[in-house]
Order: structure tokens, then sequence, then C-alpha cells
């Protein structure tokens, strides 16, 4: 089937994806759509998928989604500009970063058998967690409690050609202390990078997106995954084990501190993780001053 030419006002020049809740392409401003003065000429249109709308709880999510989103305005946060409603669709205008995502550079990487050099995983690591450091302290929703992403996975960590990171996707956002399950007992999010809590549907705070980066960090530098995704039952099983083993029992090359900083992150207890961004950022800062290299997106740009 043919791809539609405009959408909510916007002519669209390719899809970029489809999949969950929401189809996304990206786009411009047609003729006589008003858009604001800091919305560049294109952007990313995301449209609730047709089969969705009729449904309240799903127009609930992906607006609320919107809402909180428009309010990120940090480097490393993929920018919303708006959300709104044009007829019987529902759409996100978003940034558009021109590059691939973190999944897809793992993803090269382990087809050429050759990791991401180790500035490249500790930069992209680094600039993750600031994202993380600013999200976290986000109130939202009637409680104005901090948002835990809950679904930080290399997907959703987009990488510009110039080597710039940012995070992505708050679909399934949670207030801090909200239990992971939600209607009907579903799990949201993706289960090989959440922490036990978070498979176990405990309540939750910023440490299970500690855990989930210190996850994405571990596969950069082992060019491995950890959970293969294949099975879900499997996978929700050893998510709960939660067995991360040393990054030097994988690599012998790597400096020991590197590999204490990913096994402290990565620990099923959350009292023995890094306690919030901040300190997760201090630590592999001082392994960059150290280890004698700098913290640079030069070292993630030719992996874009």
């Amino acid at each position: 089937m043919a791809m539609e030419t405009v959408l909510g006002g916007y002519q669209l020049l390719d899809r970029i994806a489809t999949g969950g809740m929401a189809e996304v392409y990206r786009a411009q401003a047609g003729a006589g759509t008003q858009k604001s003065a800091e919305e560049p000429d294109q952007v990313v249109l995301k449209r609730l998928l047709p089969n969705f709308r009729a449904e309240r709880a799903f127009i609930s999510l992906f607006v609320e989604e919107g809402k909180l989103c428009v309010r990120l305005k940090h480097a490393n946060v993929v920018r919303t500009y708006k959300v709104f409603k044009k007829a019987t669709d529902y759409f996100m205008v978003q940034e558009l970063v021109d590059g691939k995502s973190l999944a897809q550079i793992a993803e090269a990487a382990r087809s050429r058998r050759v990791p991401v050099s180790m500035p490249a995983a500790v930069w992209a690591a680094h600039e993750l967690l600031k994202a993380l450091e600013y999200v976290h302290k986000v109130r939202h929703g009637e409680g104005a409690a901090p948002i835990v992403h809950c679904d930080i996975n290399p997907a959703n960590v987009l990488v510009s050609k110039a080597g710039e990171v940012k995070l992505t996707d708050f679909g399934v956002a949670l207030a801090e202390g909200t239990p992971a399950h939600g209607e009907g007992g579903a799990l949201r999010g993706t289960i090989t990078y959440m922490s036990p809590e978070q498979v176990l549907g405990k309540p939750m705070d910023k440490r299970a997106d500690l855990f989930s980066a210190g996850v994405i960090l571990w596969e950069l530098l082992t060019n491995q995954t950890l959970i293969d995704p294949g099975s879900e039952y499997e996978a929700m099983q050893r998510a709960r084990e939660c067995r991360v083993p040393l990054l030097s029992t994988v690599r012998q090359d790597l400096p020991e501190l590197l590999v204490q900083i990913v096994r402290k992150a990565c620990f099923a207890d959350p009292a023995l993780r890094f306690q919030d961004a901040s300190e997760f950022l201090k630590a592999l800062e001082v392994l960059s001053r150290r280890a004698g290299f700098a913290l640079s997106p030069e070292s993630l740009a030719p992996e874009a």
C-alpha cells in the first residue's frame, strides 16, 4: 500500500518505523501549518496507529507521553515540540536525529565481530546518564512524583552523526514507586534490559533505569547481548536471576575500575548499585581521567 503524503498538515518525506502503538515519519510542515519558532524544517511526526485510536486507554497513554515530553528540554533528550489532534488522529512532533540508534550501532559492531571502542562505549553511557540525571528530577502527574523512564534500551538511545546521544520514547514512563506491572498484570518495557525489581513487578525508582544503563554499557564493551530475547519466558527467568558476568571474564583488556563500575551498576539489589545518575557519571569521569581518554562525541561519531 502506498504511503500517505500528508498527515496532520505535515508533508511526509519517508517512513522511519512502525511498531507498538505508533508509526513514525520524517516530515515537514505543509503550507499553512503553524509551527513554533523552535521547530526546525524537518521533524519526526509520530502518529497513534488508527487501530488504537478507538480505545480511550491508548489515547490517554499517547497524549500523556506527549504532555510529559513537551516539558523535557535537555540536550540529551529528544525534543518534543507539540502533541495535537487533527480530525480523528493523534500526533506528536519531535526532533529529527540524523544518525542511528545505539541498537543499530551495537548490531553493526557484532556483525563486524569488533566491539565499539572503550571511549565510544563510555561516552554513550555518560551521555545517557546525563539524560537520566535530568529526567529523574522531573515531577509529573497528580502526585508530582519523580519520573522513571522504565524502558532504557539501545533502541531508545539515538546517536547523531556528530556523536550526540539523545534519549527518546517515554511511552512507559512511570512515577517513582509505581509497580511495573500495568493493567491485567502486563509488563511494559523491554524485558532483556529490565532490572530484577521491574521484572518482578515491584515498585521502582531511578535505580531501575541505572541498572538498564549498566546492561547497555556491558553489551557495548563485550560485543554480546546479555539476554537472548528469543524466548520471552527464558528472558524473564534470566532477568529475574540477574546474572551479569564480570567484564573481566569476557575481556581481559579493560581497566579494573571499569569492570567494577559496570559490576556496581548491575547488582540485583538496588541498594548496592549507584544510587543516582550523578554518582554513576562521576565514576565514568574518574575512569576517563585515569585511563587517559577524553569524554568526547568524536569517539562515537564514526559509528553513527
